[in-house]
């Protein structure tokens, strides 16, 4: 394992909370607490990776423990299915260029190496999660529209929170507070040009942008852009009606000087 991704599994394990508590209430009125329990795995970043890191770095390494790793993933992947899943499906052929199952893409994709999952479980049931690795990505650089600068970042890949568990704030929690604030700003330390956070949005997912735009994100110089608006007009009374013409996704970041 390189010693900079050994470093970075080192923050994620410090800087995310090993268990999540939030009270709620039952059909009749008595309060419940619901305590989700971390398990951190991660993607080997290349096949010489052979550290058994569960008792040194208290993370699960995919490669020697794939039958759990897998376990893992299909969860997320389920947990994505019922937010996005309807996304997915209808984007699956642009995104990955072939006509697949999304969730075979998907999990292809979830298996590229660096990817960190930070993984929060209610008595065996996936409660939250997120996924992001340590990469290089050009397009953040202010003026950088057309891609020529490359800048290391943590580039967040996901973040979902179960329908029992939300409305307590934990997604803003994992993303504000442990990645940006936590593993972000201790990765600048150590990494030189390192630049921030960076994501991929689904250009409708308006409840996932606001949030991110409330955290300080914004859209990237290299992001797609909105195409000029269209004039349809109407079948009766000659009326017309302007079309916004978003692009399937855009891409949000977060600069940390």
């Amino acid at each position: 394992m390189a010693p900079m991704f050994q470093h970075f599994l080192n923050l994620c394990v410090e800087k995310f909370p090993e268990s999540i508590e939030h009270k709620d209430t039952d059909g009749n009125g008595n309060f419940t607490t619901a305590i989700l329990e971390r398990e951190i795995i991660y993607i080997p970043e290349d096949d010489t990776d052979s550290i058994d890191s569960v008792d040194s770095l208290k993370c699960i390494n995919y490669k020697l423990h794939k039958s759990r790793g897998d376990q893992v993933l299909d969860a997320c992947v389920q947990l994505i299915d019922k937010h996005l899943g309807a996304k997915y499906r209808r984007a699956s052929r642009i995104m990955y260029g072939n006509r697949k199952p999304w969730k075979a893409n998907k999990l292809a994709e979830m298996k590229s190496a660096g990817l960190v999952y930070v993984c929060y479980w209610d008595n065996g049931v996936l409660g939250a999660f997120t996924s992001f690795m340590l990469t290089e990505e050009t397009g953040l650089v202010e003026g950088d529209a057309l891609h020529e600068v490359s800048v290391p970042v943590i580039y967040l890949y996901e973040v979902h929170v179960a329908s029992a568990h939300r409305g307590h704030g934990i997604g803003r929690r994992l993303l504000e507070h442990a990645l940006c604030d936590g593993v972000a700003r201790h990765t600048r330390r150590m990494c030189d040009n390192f630049f921030g956070v960076a994501l991929t949005v689904f250009s409708d997912n308006t409840r996932a942008r606001r949030l991110y735009e409330a955290l300080g994100f914004y859209r990237a110089p290299g992001s797609p852009a909105p195409a000029s608006p269209t004039i349809r007009h109407t079948r009766h009374g000659g009326g017309r009606v302007v079309v916004p013409c978003d692009p399937l996704y855009y891409v949000y970041c977060l600069h940390m000087p």
